[in-house]
């Protein structure tokens, strides 16, 4: 049997009941077997039958967090060719719909349908079984599978774009001419708000730290906010939108016809979307979430006996300067530390995949005392460009700063005195900077290598350096940078060969305090007028918690560009790696300018042993980097577009 982890509850996968079979479309229509009434029998049956619909979101199978997933595939880091991840595959533009049919069951699609499958299988059975459970209980458990209902669907609209709507369980005999088609974008987008509405009716605002990982009416109306904050997105919401002429042919969508994406620009879609983000944030705060603090990271901290980091640059010996790298800690630990370790940021989560830190930690972390060269992959490779848009310390971009170094100058010595490893991009940076991203010459923990630190020299091929024949052609940086993002500070490899990586696990963020203020803060710029102040006010509060300068009105009138454009690339610094940059990059039809291949650059990472004056200077990734406007959504499998008359393909595919 398989066991699923909802926060720190462990579950009972029943593969007999839930293992759904093949039919013709999609596999959304789960199993009628003779077993199906032992999931009723009494309240614990029940309670693992729920959980189990949960179950595609916690085992991280379609979580935007992963770096393997489809849509991490962003212009934030790329990874080894021969990892050939999903992730890759669609920033190559690779993903074709008969590709989709090979990955079969691994592919969002399938799994996304089989989850609505099963919620709407649950809600069927608890009326017609009536289990052993109170009135109360059965609404709660309903609002709970709605609400899991509702997070599928606005999946597979964030990815495939119009969708069918699937509110019932359909018998397995269903006449392929009853079976939906994709209904217009806007009707779907109304449809799972209604479940969204449903469902926090009747959630809780909160669950115990028990069930951590649970529905409640706080995430829902979050979710809301996001998807509303979408549907108002150009790409969604213009009248230039690259999918302006999609239609069906056989099926209508009741008020809309056979089209499936409105072609005129509406400005009330930014305004119901502000309302919603206004209304997730005020419950947020309500139910006692806030973001997390210096204060909460240094409790932490010295309960584990951290040592502050080391930054180029900066004097921990000053005030100033320990407050700093405080900073730097801060942000680690607003990633991986518990809400039972006083982490009011994580609103919504799921149980961090093991090669999420496997996949971020070098290749070499240190010799042990049997003489083996020990780490673990090391391949989550930041770009060039991510490099270049994290603020310098003055809270500027650094080709904006003019107290920064001119740009011919970034790769060169810092002449920073016992590391002259370091660069000039690498110094005076802000702190999510260090605290996200590695470089040569840098602190990659303080507390990894027998409890001390370990440093990257990003050069050395005995070390974190590129050498295919002592490492393989598979675990290195593709751009000569590493990540941090999700590597507890308290990791450790022992001396003995011992770690205890295992044993150090944590709820990853699917939805934090953070957005839910530059979700307001994008809605209220693009609504304009009277909000500016509150758009201001709201994108200052994630500026002041990162220890920059405010944005005033002033600086984005001689800055060039507008409060919107601020606001994204605030979502850029603060989401990196989360699976949010696949998102504004489409809704915002930047695909042409961001994810073609001449954008996604490195170091000169992949040579043997390079000098310094090789490895530091702008290379592009050797990868088949494309964009073609077919990308902005995913292609449905074609054996689901054969088999389903009313089903049209995504255009270009």
């Amino acid at each position: 049997m398989k066991r699923v982890y909802i926060g720190k509850i462990k579950l009972i996968f029943i593969a007999m009941i839930f293992s759904l079979s093949s039919c013709d479309y999609l596999d959304v229509i789960p199993p009628e077997t003779a077993d199906i009434d032992d999931t009723m029998t009494d309240p614990d049956a029940v309670l693992r039958f729920l959980y189990t619909c949960y179950g595609r979101i916690q085992y991280g199978d379609i979580d935007p967090i992963s770096y393997a997933n489809i849509d991490a595939a962003g212009d934030d880091f790329v990874l080894p060719t021969l990892w050939g991840n999903w992730s890759s595959y669609v920033q190559w533009g690779q993903v074709t719909a008969y590709q989709a049919n090979e990955w079969g069951g691994g592919y969002h699609w399938k799994k996304l349908y089989d989850g609505i499958g099963l919620c709407n299988q649950f809600m069927q059975l608890l009326d017609e079984l009536n289990p052993p459970i109170t009135q109360d209980i059965k609404e709660l458990y309903k609002a709970e599978a709605t609400f899991v209902k509702a997070y599928y669907h606005m999946r597979a609209l964030q990815l495939y774009g119009p969708i069918p709507l699937m509110d019932e369980l359909m018998s397995q005999n269903t006449p392929t001419d009853q079976i939906p088609g994709r209904s217009h974008f806007d009707y779907c987008v109304d449809y799972i708000v209604g479940l969204f509405d449903k469902a926090a009716e009747t959630l809780p605002a909160t669950w115990n730290s028990q069930y951590f990982g649970r529905g409640t009416s706080v995430i829902a109306k979050a979710l809301k906010s996001r998807l509303l904050l979408y549907a108002a997105s150009p790409l969604w919401n213009s009248d230039s939108s690259p999918l302006a002429n999609w239609e069906n042919k056989n099926f209508e969508t009741p008020g809309y016809g056979k089209k499936l994406v409105n072609t005129s620009y509406e400005s009330s879609k930014w305004e119901r979307a502000r309302i919603a983000s206004e209304e997730a944030l005020n419950a947020a705060l309500d139910a006692g979430f806030r973001l997390f603090t210096i204060e909460d990271s240094e409790t932490i901290r010295n309960q584990q006996s951290i040592n502050l980091p080391t930054v180029p640059g900066v004097d921990g010996n000053t005030p100033e300067g320990e407050e700093f790298l405080q900073r730097v800690m801060m942000f680690r630990y607003m990633i991986t530390a518990r809400i039972t370790e006083g982490n009011k940021e994580n609103i919504w989560g799921v149980m961090a995949a093991q090669n999420a830190k496997n996949g971020a930690i070098p290749h070499y972390v240190h010799t042990d005392d049997n003489g083996n060269k020990v780490g673990y992959w090391g391949g989550i490779s930041p770009t060039l460009y991510t490099v270049e848009n994290f603020y310098t310390k003055n809270g500027k971009i650094p080709v904006d700063d003019a107290d920064f170094p001119n740009p011919s100058e970034w790769f060169k010595s810092a002449n920073i005195p016992g590391n002259s490893d370091i660069i000039n991009l690498h110094k005076d940076r802000e702190a999510r900077f260090y605290a996200w991203i590695s470089f040569d010459g840098d602190e990659y923990s303080s507390n990894m290598v027998n409890y001390g630190p370990l440093m990257i020299h990003a050069r050395d091929p005995q070390q974190q350096g590129y050498n295919p024949a002592l490492w393989g052609n598979r675990n290195y940086s593709v751009t000569g940078y590493l990540t941090k993002k999700y590597v507890q500070p308290n990791l450790v490899y022992l001396n003995s060969g011992s770690q205890n990586f295992d044993n150090v696990k944590y709820p990853v963020a699917l939805v934090r305090m953070a957005e839910l203020y530059l979700n307001l803060a994008e809605c209220q710029a693009q609504v304009g007028g009277q909000y500016i102040a509150d758009a201001l006010e709201n994108l200052n509060t994630i500026r002041e918690r990162a220890g920059i300068p405010d944005l005033s009105q002033d600086d984005i009138a001689t800055s060039g560009k507008t409060l919107v454009d601020h606001v994204l690339n605030e979502r850029f610094i603060e989401f990196f790696e989360e699976g949010q940059r696949y998102y504004d990059i489409r809704r915002y039809l930047l695909g042409p300018q961001r994810l073609n291949s001449a954008n996604f650059e490195g170091l000169n990472a992949e040579i043997v042993g390079p000098s310094f004056e090789q490895f530091n200077k702008r290379t592009p990734v050797s990868q088949p980097f494309t964009w073609n406007d077919r990308m902005y959504v995913l292609p449905v499998p074609t054996k689901d577009v054969y088999s389903n008359p009313q089903m049209v393909q995504a255009p270009g595919y």
